[in-house]
């Protein structure tokens, strides 16, 4: 995947979480302006936005509350690996030494008594947001490279030499993600020779391979239009193959990093699994969904290209896809 240059960027995202609304009311007026605040009144509906698809980066945790004190909110995020080191502040009316104890050493990071100093609350998350969202991202790309690099690659990115080319940008991207079910690619040929299609259709179309995903083909654009004239093309290339695909567009994590002696980049975080949600919901073999982000974006270039495409079925109840587009009768070939 070839550099990519930041022009917007995703603010952190903080879960404050107390069962008292005047509580809530007053942490978001701390950190509006800072970071996207998001609110849960139950540990329960904490837990069911940690597991979500946007996780936050930090939480502030209140512990008394009525279904699920936040010690067992927490106990439940360490259980779970993707969740469990997001930093947690705990935000009590327990003041004693006990409980404080009892905070730390289930993994919070620090534990601040109500009524609460605004201003030392302020200090405290700056002073631990931005270090937990580098170290994030440093976690999912040591995750995600390890499947992909040799152990010596590895090794030398996240542990020698090469950690200090490491470093990430946020952007608007439109993500093409396309996968063949069944058994279409059996043979390595096969496979390889799909690659090869959608490696030549994504530099037509100047989008950027990401070449360290493991289920599917994954290409990246600026341009949501390019994007969706790939996905066009690819459909009708692969006329012969249970091609589902999937294209969404919303602000992307890239981590860029050094690789075999070059400057190599690749896409973290949530939005390609949002685009792989996507492409679960193409209905039938060929199909291309599109997300509501992107489909708001290209309806006009969709409607107005509608040779190409058939728009077969608008999604009332899907959270995640718009619309999806069947390969037309008879096959269009896209000139070399």
């Amino acid at each position: 995947m070839s550099r990519i240059t930041s022009r917007e960027s995703r603010v952190p995202r903080i879960l404050v979480v107390d069962d008292m609304p005047d509580n809530l009311f007053l942490m978001n007026g701390l950190f509006e302006d800072r970071y996207d605040v998001v609110q849960a009144g139950s540990g329960q509906e904490a837990l069911a936005i940690v597991m979500g698809d946007n996780p936050p980066d930090m939480i502030l945790l209140d512990i008394m509350m009525p279904d699920m004190d936040g010690y067992e909110v927490l106990r439940r995020m360490r259980q779970h690996p993707a969740t469990a080191n997001i930093p947690v502040i705990f935000l009590s009316a327990l003041a004693s030494a006990e409980e404080e104890r009892l905070g730390k050493e289930l993994g919070a990071i620090d534990y601040l008594t109500k009524p609460i100093d605004p201003i030392r609350v302020m200090q405290r998350v700056e002073a631990n947001v931005r270090s937990s969202v580098y170290t994030r991202r440093v976690d999912l790309l040591s995750e995600k490279l390890a499947r992909h690099v040799s152990p010596e690659s590895w090794a030398r990115l996240f542990h020698g030499p090469d950690a200090n080319s490491i470093s990430f940008e946020e952007k608007q991207q439109t993500i093409l993600y396309a996968v063949v079910a069944g058994r279409g690619l059996q043979e390595e040929r096969d496979r390889d020779s799909f690659r090869a299609e959608v490696e030549w259709l994504a530099t037509r179309h100047r989008g950027n391979v990401d070449r360290y995903e493991d289920a599917a083909c994954v290409v990246a654009f600026d341009e949501p239009a390019a994007c969706m004239r790939m996905a066009l093309d690819l459909q009708n290339s692969a006329r012969s193959l249970d091609l589902r695909v999937g294209v969404h567009t919303g602000i992307c994590e890239i981590g860029t990093f050094r690789s075999e002696h070059e400057m190599r980049c690749t896409l973290i975080g949530h939005e390609t699994r949002l685009a792989a949600k996507v492409a679960a919901t193409a209905t039938t073999p060929g199909s291309i969904a599109v997300s509501a982000e992107t489909y708001a974006l290209v309806k006009d270039d969709i409607h107005a290209d509608a040779s190409r495409c058939q728009l077969t079925e608008e999604f009332q109840d899907s959270d995640r896809a718009e619309v999806c587009l069947k390969p037309p009768s008879s096959p269009v070939r896209a000139s070399r």
